[in-house]
């Protein structure tokens, strides 16, 4: 009952992701000055980006349809031939590896948010806090076991 609970969290965890990475990301695309998530035009002055375009583009693909893709592979255990290629470990489900990639993914954007323009946003540490939580699920040992390869 446990591991099938902690199995649960983690797709959540995940989805969660995937629907803020997709909402953010479209959000951006559409009004690239930001404003319609109430982002100041004025946080990329250090950076090297003249709009959010680019870092939409980026949320949008990398924290918004990459999770989707792996919260389809954590509940349905499908053989897909294109997204074992980027399966670094192969004696491992491709989606035991994206839900890692996806921890870690979180975490390095927030990392480079906070180098490009600064720290001090909520938002930024529940999702430092999110890709946390992602690694240590992945990482337990009832789903380390539970998307082991046959």
């Amino acid at each position: 009952m446990i591991k099938r609970i902690i199995r649960i969290i983690l797709i959540v965890a995940i989805a969660v992701l995937a629907i803020t990475g997709i909402y953010g990301g479209v959000a951006l695309l559409l009004e690239p000055s930001g404003s319609n998530l109430a982002l100041s035009i004025n946080l990329l002055e250090s950076t090297i980006f003249g709009s959010y375009i680019v870092p939409g583009l980026i949320l949008l693909i990398l924290l918004g349809f990459f999770p989707t893709l792996t919260v389809f592979g954590l509940i349905t255990r499908k053989k897909l031939r294109f997204a074992n290629k980027l399966n670094i470990y192969k004696k491992r489900h491709w989606a035991w590896t994206y839900s890692l990639y996806c921890g870690l993914l979180l975490v390095l954007w927030i990392d480079v948010q906070v180098m490009m323009i600064g720290g001090g946003y909520i938002l930024q540490s529940i999702y430092a806090i999110l890709g946390v939580v992602i690694i240590i699920l992945t990482l337990t040992p009832s789903i380390m076991k539970f998307y082991k390869k046959k």
